[in-house]
């Protein structure tokens, strides 16, 4: 076991095909002083169809979002095409929707009689910044072997190109240090060498005070402040976060081997996959030596951030926990892109940054043609200029990140029928419709909504529940029904329910073709939950080649239990994760622990992710197992000693 480090920031992991040309950078460079950015943007806009390729251990892989993401029309997924009749149709036409560009889905001329299209904006995303996300999240997930070159000759030996690797013979073992590294002597010209030890010979190599890990790893998931934690561990600051680094680092080369590695060689003939997203408020804090300008600069006091997670609903195991802020983008990185790209006068989707939002660009000079003015320019500016005084990094909007987060799931697990379950969130529903097209095209995969009343108190919840189960015992007892559980009767009550109930609308094409269109026809769960009461159901796929009695059956187990107990783990264990308490002041800052740094953020998210699939057991159905037990890729609970020193 060799030790490894995390990826360093200009050491890709992918290699992206620049989709940008000699020629096509040329021709901007030309046309940008010339034309105004209306007509700058619609010449090269053709790129809003092209897809962007990439290689990732050695597969080639294409990202082509852009395209109508309703699951119900029959365009869905489809690519951009050209029809070879009169005037020469497409099957997509760009357009505007409040003030993004959106993609339109054209009349059917083809088949005009055929079920028609859907007739709804869909709004575009830039296939380069949906790449360019998915390397971030590769990147911070990931860790190489740590390559040290070695001399081990003196200069001008006969045998300079040996090595102990390759010619044992001509070296003397000299045996260890006292750091455990291997000593070799060459046997020409006596130079001696000491070869860095691997993680099974020395755990703890190059780390000071290693012993206190295990004990450092238990305080980081049990809600211990930073301060208390370096008050029992005799430790500083800065050796904190140097130990969340280096415990992170275990982790991922512990996920490496127990989760990566057996995912990849384990197939499921059904998977749930419960999604949501947790919110927490990250303090907007001035950088060392910025204090000056406080109250002069105008930026929020608290930024909103997000972490977007998914689990199997079945064994509560998260697959993944991906923050939505690039802490290592800087603004003089997206002025060089802006400059060199002419990024400013281009519409969004053909933008490399455009998952920054409002610093996807960076303000340029207004050209001769241009329809800003200085004033626009300078105030432009003023605004990207102002978020150098604060803490590093940029946050990434929501969409690229759920794509991203979506496109790595998919690409993670191998299964044959796909069932998602997640709330009326404006990124996921879209994100998962465009992953996960041809799935749903070819119905192996179905997206469900699941709605909770967040208004009502623990009490109201409870009397709720108390009801529906009576509601249900007295309906069976109506019907003649024997039964072992509430779930048994739930089922038959949805099936008899399902006869009448309707979540999509049935029309009928000119041809005589039946096509359906989304109802917004939501139906009550038979039992409610004890602490958040009933749950709203619907669906968002096409469900009309399944029975009642299957439908009923997929309704049924229709819960996200799954992602909020994970998310409730994270806002009871780490405590710079906690719901924030809000200054008395009213001025909007946050009491919260430590929270304005969302790179140790992820870090210990990851750290609790880690320790909540692989080593704390829950009894469910008499059997009391781990996640990563009960999803089959591990068959006994693990310890921190296990992840931190690999045994």
């Amino acid at each position: 076991m060799i030790y490894k480090r995390l990826l360093k920031y200009d050491e890709k992991a992918i290699r992206i095909i620049h989709p940008v040309s000699a020629k096509q950078l040329t021709d901007r460079t030309n046309d940008y002083p010339l034309l105004v950015p209306r007509d700058f943007g619609f010449k090269h806009s053709k790129d809003v169809f092209k897809p962007i390729e990439f290689e990732w251990k050695g597969k080639m892989f294409e990202i082509q979002y852009n395209t109508c993401s309703d699951p119900l029309c029959k365009n869905h997924g489809l690519k951009q095409e050209k029809f070879g009749i009169k005037s020469k149709p497409s099957r997509f036409k760009l357009t505007d929707a409040g003030g993004e560009k959106a993609i339109l889905c054209n009349p059917d001329r083809v088949e005009p009689d055929s079920p028609p299209t859907c007739g709804t904006k869909t709004v575009t995303f830039s296939n380069w910044s949906i790449t360019e996300e998915i390397e971030r999240l590769i990147r911070i997930n990931s860790v190489v072997p740590v390559d040290k070159e070695y001399e081990f000759h003196r200069p001008h030996c006969v045998n300079e190109t040996h090595t102990p690797q390759k010619n044992p013979k001509s070296f003397y073992k000299r045996g260890t240090n006292a750091a455990k590294a291997e000593q070799f002597q060459c046997k020409e010209c006596k130079k001696y060498t000491n070869v860095s030890p691997n993680k099974s010979r020395n755990t703890t190599y190059n780390q000071k005070r290693n012993e206190i890990l295990p004990l450092f790893a238990k305080q980081l998931v049990n809600r211990s402040s930073i301060n208390r934690t370096c008050e029992i561990l005799g430790i500083g600051k800065g050796t904190y976060y140097q130990k969340l680094e280096w415990l992170y680092r275990c982790c991922l080369e512990f996920l490496e081997t127990r989760e990566t590695k057996p995912l990849a060689n384990k197939h499921f003939p059904e998977m749930w996959i419960t999604t949501d997203k947790l919110h927490y408020v990250l303090n907007n804090v001035l950088k060392k030596g910025k204090g000056k300008n406080r109250g002069i600069l105008i930026e929020d006091k608290q930024l909103l951030t997000y972490i977007v997670a998914s689990a199997d609903k079945r064994s509560r195991y998260v697959f993944r926990s991906d923050i939505n802020f690039d802490w290592e983008k800087s603004l003089d990185e997206i002025a060089s892109d802006t400059h060199q790209l002419k990024e400013d006068h281009l519409h969004s989707f053909s933008r490399k940054n455009e998952r920054f939002g409002i610093y996807a660009v960076a303000p340029c000079p207004p050209t001769k043609n241009d329809t800003q003015s200085m004033g626009e320019y300078h105030r432009g500016l003023n605004q990207f200029e102002q978020r150098r005084h604060y803490v590093d990094g940029l946050h990434v909007n929501n969409g690229y990140n759920s794509l991203a987060h979506f496109w790595l799931l998919r690409n993670m697990l191998s299964v044959d029928r796909w069932r998602f379950i997640s709330d009326d969130d404006k990124s996921t529903k879209p994100a998962i419709a465009r992953v996960f097209s041809e799935e749903i095209r070819s119905g192996h995969a179905h997206h469900f909504l699941c709605l909770t009343d967040k208004t009502l108190t623990r009490k109201q919840a409870r009397a709720e529940f108390i009801k529906s189960a009576r509601e249900l015992k007295e309906w069976a007892k109506v019907n003649g029904l024997k039964y072992d559980s509430l779930s048994d009767i739930a089922l038959w009550q949805l099936q008899d329910t399902l006869k009448v109930h309707k979540f999509h609308q049935k029309l009928v094409a000119p041809n005589g073709e039946i096509y359906y269109r989304q109802a917004n026809n939501r139906l009550k769960h038979p039992i409610a939950t004890s602490d958040r009461g009933h749950r709203l159901l619907d669906v968002l796929t096409d469900t009309h080649h399944l029975t009642n009695i299957q439908l009923a059956i997929l309704m049924e187990q229709v819960n996200d239990n799954a992602i909020n107990t994970f998310f409730q783990i994270v806002r009871r264990r780490l405590l710079i994760l906690e719901r924030p308490l809000v200054t008395a002041r009213g001025d909007g800052k946050s009491y919260i622990y430590s929270n304005f740094n969302p790179k140790y953020a992820q870090m210990a998210i990851t750290i609790l992710r880690t320790y909540y699939n692989f080593c704390k057991p829950f009894k469910m159905n008499g059997e009391k197992k781990t996640p990563a037990e009960r999803l089959g890729i591990a068959d006994r609970v693990y310890t921190w000693e296990d992840i931190i020193y690999k045994r």
